[in-house]
């Protein structure tokens, strides 16, 4: 009897392992079976992936972050075209707060092309952060350009990184660099705050490499501003697209200014009693003190440099014209003494 059940019982033991075979070779085609024991489906197969629960194994993708709202910096300047080798060459860009490069607006055509590998002293800091040995013909194509010819230049910057994308607002500088002659540099830059308020006028300070540094005035008239959106720069009674601040200049460059820029005007602003009693040949007398009444005395669409005797009343005078005349392509005054002696000598040295 007990061999009996013992037989029974191994039957019994048999047919249950060839039941379970059968089972797991029938879930094994089952296309919602899994190899793996810790593998867990993203989706069922009623279940879009969009509607899948997330497990542990999933990441979540993150919203895209801030790009910022953007705006407009345009930087202005005079370049000189210099007679000397060695000279000519100049590069803008824009860097973050942490000192890294953001984008390069332009180069000129030597320095981006390998000029600096012979000369080294070819714009060394834009080389030094912009990299142009690693950069690609396409990437050097599209930041550089020929030397331009003489006159008044500006470039502007969107608010966008190098691949053209929206950087996050906040403070970046902007740097304009140029070698005057040699080793002879200058280095102008300036702080615009991306997302802020309309900025007319920017600080801009310029340093040179040395006090006597040849082609001296190579830029000058460096000037920014910034809009925060086309609307400002389209206002009617702020409308600076079209007028570079021109500001401050030394009587020096004042003076090679005047003699190479056609159709300037030359404004007085002393008060009666201050009025020189000799001026500069062909200059108009507006006091300062009259300005706001006179402005539109000015001939339109010219560059106006305005003087009193030091520089100081020039100032109100040359703030009331940015507000009122924006259609004056440069507007500058002097910062000292007006050069009218060396000045009317040159002018009738002409005629």
């Amino acid at each position: 009897m007990n061999k009996k059940k013992i037989w029974i019982s191994a039957v019994a033991a048999v047919l249950l392992c060839c039941a379970a075979v059968l089972y797991v070779g029938f879930s094994g085609g089952n296309e919602n079976s899994y190899a793996d024991e810790g593998t867990v489906p993203t989706s069922s197969p009623d279940q879009s992936d969009s509607d899948a629960p997330l497990e542990e194994s999933q990441t979540v993708q993150e919203p895209a972050a801030n790009t910022g709202t953007g705006g407009t910096l345009e930087l202005s300047f005079t370049f000189t075209r210099g007679s000397t080798p060695a000279s000519n060459q100049y590069a803008v860009w824009i860097e973050d707060t942490e000192g890294a490069l953001v984008k390069t607006l332009y180069v000129t055509n030597f320095t981006a092309n390998g000029g600096y590998t012979t000369r080294e002293d070819s714009v060394p800091t834009w080389v030094a952060k912009a990299g142009p040995a690693t950069m690609s013909a396409d990437e050097i194509d599209a930041v550089s350009g020929a030397t331009p010819q003489a006159g008044n230049v500006t470039y502007t910057w969107d608010g966008t990184d190098l691949d053209g994308n929206k950087v996050p607002d906040g403070i970046y500088t902007f740097y304009l660099e140029g070698t005057l002659y040699w080793s002879s540099r200058v280095l102008a830059s300036g702080r615009v705050t991306l997302g802020g308020e309309d900025q007319a006028v920017i600080p801009v300070t310029s340093e040179f490499s040395s006090a006597d540094a040849t082609n001296r005035d190579m830029l000058t008239n460096v000037s920014a501003s910034y809009f925060a959106n086309t609307d400002s720069m389209e206002d009617e009674n702020m409308n600076t697209s079209t007028i570079s601040a021109g500001g401050p200049m030394s009587p020096e460059d004042a003076l090679e200014y005047m003699k190479n820029t056609p159709d300037l005007v030359i404004v007085e602003v002393n008060a009666p009693e201050w009025k020189l009693d000799t001026g500069f040949t062909g200059a108009l007398w507006i006091p300062h003190t009259e300005m706001e009444e006179r402005y539109n005395e000015i001939p339109e669409g010219v560059p106006v440099i305005l003087h009193c005797g030091a520089g100081v009343v020039s100032v109100p005078a040359y703030e009331t014209l940015l507000e009122k005349r924006p259609d004056i392509p440069m507007l500058s005054y002097i910062a000292g003494r007006p050069p009218v002696a060396e000045y009317n000598a040159w002018f009738a040295s002409q005629n």
